[in-house]
């Protein structure tokens, strides 16, 4: 019964430009003890393959170490090949780590941007697949169908975007998967997972990334699991798992902190939020402040470290609005009423900058008007 591990997007050498150097350094080290996570998982599992469909670098050019660092993953499990599809952003050229590195016997790199395949009769698979020569392909190879071998499976490697039909990403459409004649359709390039689906007769899904690098990629990654085995009419049928492989994960959400009196309320509600979602060491976290609120008690709860929260990293977002007598402001005739007039257009902005902006700019105004040291904020 042939297995195969699906998937994508890895990015390896990502720069993580978010977080301090130190931290950066950590997560590039940690996103490749996520591709370790998928070795461990071909070795236990016994896996005949894995389908990387692009993008396991972040860019052309990648370093020394990683190349090592891979060479070494992939030569430890020789039982299990290795088919790569290069993406948009290590797509394959006389520059690229896979025309300049010397790559163990089991990886099989697809190389032009035609339709290729890659044939394994020992395990009854046969592989087709294209590479991205640069960064985008505007083209799409699957114009006409496949001359599929019935006996084999019959897997469709590709880094391409079913989301729009203009995409310069190698635009594909359910259409073309099913004229594919192919088992299973194992898809790269977008980062949000998908289920498993149905073109015709062939089954279609993206992997997602297998370790998010930032706020648009949260919650758990991980890759997918294909075990195939004959049916009663002797067609190969696929069936599906997800495996968790990520060392971390991003999260966020919005905390309405109206009404809360102290810094020590605001952090008794982000624990609550976090117990229920079960985030903890491993989470990324990003808090969005919401609400009505003194602001006082807004700008002491923007000093909650990641240490308090017992996560690996804390952002705070305050898009709080500050809690003022409206009515007396706008009645009053001395400059904090005319400072306040002036500022609540852009306060009630539908633009985050703008309002954070006006926000902070009341903030220090009133505290300024009032006799307060601004420093304190």
């Amino acid at each position: 019964m042939p297995r195969i591990i699906h998937t994508a997007d890895l990015h390896l050498d990502s720069p993580f430009s978010l977080l301090d150097a130190n931290k950066a350094m950590a997560r590039k080290a940690e996103l490749r003890g996520t591709f370790s996570n998928i070795i461990a998982i071909a070795k236990n599992d016994n896996a005949n393959m894995v389908i990387i469909s692009g993008d396991l670098f972040d860019s052309e050019f990648v370093t020394k170490e990683t190349i090592e660092f891979m060479n070494s993953q992939f030569s430890s499990v020789p039982f299990c090949k290795f088919v790569i599809a290069p993406g948009n952003h290590d797509c394959f050229s006389d520059k690229s780590a896979y025309s300049k590195s010397v790559f163990p016997k089991n990886v099989f790199i697809f190389n032009r941007p035609e339709l290729q395949f890659f044939n394994f009769p020992d395990i009854h698979v046969c592989v087709y697949g294209w590479a991205f020569v640069k960064e985008d392909m505007d083209k799409n190879p699957l114009v006409h169908s496949i001359n599929t071998d019935p006996d084999c499976i019959n897997i469709l490697a590709v880094h391409a975007d079913t989301s729009s039909s203009s995409s310069k990403y190698c635009p594909i459409s359910e259409e073309d998967i099913a004229r594919s004649n192919c088992t299973y359709a194992a898809l790269g390039h977008i980062h949000e997972g998908t289920e498993v689906r149905k073109a015709g007769n062939t089954y279609y899904a993206y992997s997602g990334c297998p370790e998010g690098r930032s706020f648009d990629e949260c919650g758990k990654k991980g890759v997918i699991s294909v075990d195939f085995e004959k049916n009663n009419f002797g067609r190969w049928v696929p069936t599906f798992s997800y495996k968790r492989v990520c060392k971390r994960r991003y999260e966020k959400f919005n905390l309405d902190i109206t009404a809360i009196g102290s810094k020590e309320e605001v952090l008794a509600k982000i624990k609550h939020e976090m117990a229920k979602q079960s985030l903890g060491s491993d989470t990324l976290l990003r808090v969005v402040f919401t609400g009505t609120v003194d602001q006082n008690v807004v700008e002491a709860s923007k000093k909650i470290s990641a240490e308090d929260l017992g996560t690996y990293y804390l952002e705070i977002k305050d898009r709080t609005i500050p809690l003022v007598d409206e009515q007396e402001l706008l009645k009053d005739i001395t400059i904090k009423g005319a400072l306040y007039r002036e500022l609540l257009p852009k306060i009630k902005s539908s633009d985050p900058e703008e309002s954070e902006s006006a926000k902070q700019a009341l903030i220090y105004g009133l505290a300024a008007l009032s006799g307060s040291d601004v420093a304190d904020f």
